[in-house]
């Protein structure tokens, strides 16, 4: 990355950024490996409710991919800051690609049971832990500084898209093609993004030698710890994936299905609003670019998604839900790529993948957690509406106390 002025990179447009033939070969591979996932996920799932009618063994599926997602998180990121992030990623989605290729043998050869779609995603759930944390910590090292949010928001952006669009695609192939079908693109896309990762001219090399690698995980907590910003938005990140995601996965169909009394389709636009809401949230934010005031700005944005969040609840007719729901994605998203930005412009980089690997198993690592904590109310009997909004005051009161108590964050320009 050549060295360029301050006034230059301040005055870099968006289309520099775009002619950043490395930040578009990550773009590229970010585009094709989501839409795999998004269209092995809906494959899986389908495959264990409709051909296994086993729809109540999802959760020992998910069980399976997260566990060791969890586990080898902080291993991943040490790996990301010894070795070249590109090679990382190139090798997991290789062996992604192979894993779905092993289960698409299995299946034109007959019955793919669910001990053997668990032992997969358990491998799956490997890979993940060891890719995602490469992929979160590599776009430091292919832009400026200051193209550092605009770089997020479209990677976010290319996220949210898959989110929305894979599953819609995936449906289509399989309503028109097959099972087989959808594993077989869903290698074309795995090997596409393997490609496009071997095309990134990383400059970080990594370092293969040096310390141990459980000193190096010591070193990434230590690192963690000295920092009053980024050991707060890591209890942040726990905090809010605690009291938002659990309620809001498990929730949202509850509340379609006996608030507004809907059905899948609805449920499916509930879930679009969101998502389209913080993929609008991610485009404005690479418009506007921020560079000043950016932590005060973070927390006004999380505290009024959990207050759309509270008054979602309170909707009573479809159109309402959809409406404060796309505010609820909207200003998630305003909120959280900033935060990354922040995150990669301050961090050292030799230290960016234990980081980001640490933030991602805060954001992670309580979401199971939540999902039995949510359960058992229901078991007891309380009312999802009441949960909900239960977890959207706590996000409340948990933004307005560190804006008030911890003025690192608050005043973070």
């Amino acid at each position: 990355m050549a060295e360029r002025t301050q006034l230059e990179i301040q005055t870099a447009p968006l289309g520099a950024l775009l002619r950043n033939t490395d930040f578009i070969a990550l773009w590229v591979a970010t585009l094709c490996s989501s839409f795999a996932l998004a269209f092995f996920n809906f494959a899986q799932t389908w495959y264990i409710v409709k051909q296994l009618n086993l729809e109540a063994s999802l959760g020992l599926v998910f069980l399976a991919s997260s566990v060791p997602r969890l586990v080898f998180m902080i291993l991943g990121g040490a790996m990301a800051d010894r070795f070249p992030k590109r090679n990382i990623m190139f090798h997991t989605n290789i062996i992604r690609a192979l894993l779905v290729a092993a289960i698409l043998a299995w299946l034109l050869l007959g019955y793919v049971s669910l001990p053997v779609l668990t032992v997969f995603a358990f491998f799956f759930g490997l890979a993940d832990a060891f890719f995602w944390s490469a992929d979160g910590s590599i776009v430091p090292e292919l832009v400026e500084k200051q193209q550092l949010t605009q770089a997020n928001s479209i990677t976010q952006m290319t996220n949210q898209s898959s989110v929305i669009l894979g599953p819609v695609f995936a449906g289509i192939a399989l309503k028109f093609g097959s099972y087989e079908t959808v594993f077989a693109l869903t290698i074309v896309f795995l090997l596409i993004a393997a490609v496009f990762n071997q095309r990134i001219r990383s400059l970080s090399a990594g370092a293969a030698e040096g310390s141990s690698m459980l000193t190096s995980i010591r070193e990434g907590i230590s690192y963690v710890r000295q920092s009053v910003f980024l050991s707060t938005l890591l209890i942040c990140s726990a905090f809010l994936n605690f009291f938002l995601i659990g309620p809001m996965q498990v929730g949202f169909p509850l509340f379609i299905k006996n608030v507004l009394h809907g059905d899948s389709l609805h449920f499916s636009y509930l879930e679009g609003s969101v998502g389209g809401g913080m993929a609008l949230g991610a485009v404005l934010v690479g418009i506007l670019s921020l560079q000043r005031r950016r932590g005060l700005f973070c927390l006004v944005m999380l505290l009024l998604s959990g207050i759309a969040f509270f008054f979602l609840n309170f909707s009573t007719v479809l159109w309402q839900a959809l409406a404060i729901g796309a505010v609820f994605g909207f200003t998630l998203a305003m909120a959280v790529i900033p935060l990354m930005a922040v995150i990669q412009a301050t961090v050292k980089e030799e230290m960016m993948g234990r980081v980001m690997s640490l933030m991602m198993l805060s954001s992670m690592g309580l979401i199971p957690v939540s999902y039995a904590g949510v359960s058992l109310l229901l078991a007891a009997g309380a009312p999802i509406v009441l949960i909900m909004r239960a977890g959207a005051a706590a996000v409340i009161v948990f933004v307005l106390f560190v804006a008030l108590r911890v003025p690192t964050v608050r005043t973070f320009d």
